[in-house]
């Protein structure tokens, strides 16, 4: 059998311990240095957008899209194709940030690249008659407009919107 000193039991443990620490203090500021500011409100304002889409909230959703895409794709016809999206909508979700920066891009329907922040998020969703939980990660884009943070169409939806069509019916 082998025989250990107690002190230095106690001092690997006293050396496990730190490490473990100085690993989660790491991934603590790496994770809050990914959504740092400007960045942090976009990403708190799309973590919104994307629980109120996995809980089939579209009336909500709409009322924060880019007042552009609104003139496009109006209330009623975002929410009533929306809801033809065959997602039964979550029971329970989570939605975690993984990473927020800045971003130049072209809006839909606008000439010119806008400045954005581009919101990385990872959505978990149970829904009822699913027996695994839906896990989708997507790049998002906010955008300021009318002293806030706004949320815009993609290429694809707008085009969609744009000639009076709903990508699900």
């Amino acid at each position: 059998m082998l025989e250990t000193d107690p002190t230095s039991v106690g001092v690997l443990r006293f050396v496990c311990v730190g490490a473990v620490a100085a690993i989660a203090l790491g991934l603590a500021i790496g994770a809050s240095a990914r959504v740092s500011s400007p960045g942090a409100g976009a990403a708190r304002f799309m973590k919104t957008v994307v629980r109120e889409k996995l809980a089939k909230r579209y009336d909500l959703v709409w009322e924060s899209l880019y007042p552009a895409h609104q003139q496009v794709a109006t209330r009623e016809a975002y929410v009533g194709c929306e809801s033809l999206n065959p997602w039964p909508g979550a029971v329970a979700s989570s939605v975690r940030v993984l990473r927020a920066y800045q971003e130049r891009i072209r809006v839909a329907g606008d000439s010119q690249e806008r400045r954005t922040i581009a919101v990385r998020v990872r959505a978990t969703a149970y829904a009822a008659g699913f027996p695994l939980p839906v896990v989708v990660t997507a790049t998002y884009h906010a955008l300021r407009a009318e002293g806030g943070w706004t949320w815009i169409l993609s290429q694809a939806q707008y085009a969609y919107y744009s000639a009076g069509t709903c990508p699900y019916g």
